[in-house]
């Protein structure tokens, strides 16, 4: 049996957290405070300002953070553990940062 893991990221300054998927069971992560801002970085702003965390240089610049290995790692440790608990649901991840175009971005797949 497969179980459908979902992806999504927001922006908090923006919108609400996307809906639940159906039956899902969710795990939230903030990452606002977690992991670098670029457009906080003034050699980075203008550079940024049309980019998104899907584009690499902005996404590694976010990846080194120190301690965003440690986060994506708990991340992974948790879903793992939430997998397990909903016992063939659906699982949903909500990562959110302020503006969700930068540190919160991930291609959002339906498995």
């Amino acid at each position: 049996m497969t179980t459908d893991v979902f992806i999504d990221s927001f922006g908090t300054c923006w919108q609400d957290p996307p809906p639940p998927r159906y039956r899902a069971a969710v795990l939230g992560i903030n990452l606002t405070n977690a992991l670098l801002n670029p457009p906080d970085d003034p050699a980075l702003a203008d550079i940024v300002a049309h980019q998104t965390g899907q584009d690499a240089g902005v996404r590694d610049y976010v990846l080194n953070t120190p301690g965003a290995a440690r986060i994506i790692t708990d991340a992974v440790h948790e879903l793992t553990a939430l997998l397990a608990a909903a016992q063939g649901r659906p699982v949903q991840l909500l990562a959110n940062c302020w503006y969700g175009r930068h540190r919160s971005v991930d291609r959002t797949k339906e498995s």
